[in-house]
């Protein structure tokens, strides 16, 4: 409601005598924006999202907003930096923890191909907290064609991968394109063939590796540590 209230088509709210506090501030903004209020049983909210601990609260969404590359770029008059890729995440969970994480670090743009990626669900929109509705999401056909085409405007791209050559705390030149890969197969060949670093995080435990959100969440305050925003060079 606070930052696409025109997808949500109706709202549900679980039909309460005594309404928390939080329920009723949820209620008065729906009225304020215009959105039709249904009140149903709990038992017709556990329906609705057999899948999801829902708290008493359910929206029914238009379809979501997906961007066009060359649109979303367009619209910027410098290249936005960072991008985040996600190559084979299909975890609906992972994803949205993923987007998260891309909206406190700052990301610009979260690139999704077609194919091979976890759909933007309800469970998604959850575990993301909310950032599956702040984040400029990108729909792309090939991402390793995209990589290509992102490099040639000038982006430098760097995949998170177990055995990178580049360690995590490199500065890293902007504007830069962040790969995340699915948990246990990771980056895909051909999107690593494109990527100018392989980057991986030391691992001192027992554990293999980390979780993707973590682990992009590690990179990018890395680098805003840095604060590098030094051309890529060419």
């Amino acid at each position: 409601m606070r930052n696409q209230p025109r997808l949500i088509s109706r709202l549900y709210l679980k039909d309460d005598p005594r309404p928390d506090t939080r329920r009723q501030e949820i209620l008065k903004r729906a009225r304020e924006r215009g959105i039709p209020v249904d009140f149903v049983p709990r038992l017709a909210l556990d329906r609705m999202a057999p899948d999801l601990v829902h708290q008493g609260v359910y929206a029914a969404l238009e379809p979501l907003p997906l961007l066009e590359l060359g649109d979303f770029l367009d619209s910027h008059p410098d290249l936005p930096s960072p991008l985040v890729a996600v190559d084979g995440v299909q975890d609906p969970r992972n994803l949205g923890a993923l987007l998260r994480t891309c909206d406190a670090a700052g990301v610009k743009g979260v690139i999704l191909p077609k194919r091979r990626v976890a759909p933007l669900s309800p469970v998604c929109a959850k575990t993301s907290s909310g950032a599956l509705f702040t984040l400029p999401l990108i729909r792309v056909g090939n991402l390793s064609q995209t990589l290509i085409a992102l490099r040639k405007t000038g982006y430098g791209v760097a995949s998170l991968a177990l055995g990178g050559n580049t360690a995590y705390r490199n500065p890293f030149p902007h504007p830069l394109v962040v790969v995340v890969g699915e948990e246990e197969k990771g980056v895909s060949r051909p999107v690593l063939h494109q990527s100018d670093w392989i980057v991986s995080l030391p691992m001192h435990g027992q554990v293999a590796s980390l979780n993707l959100s973590v682990a992009l969440g590690i990179f990018l305050y890395a680098q805003n540590a840095e604060n590098t925003q030094t051309p890529f060079p060419r």
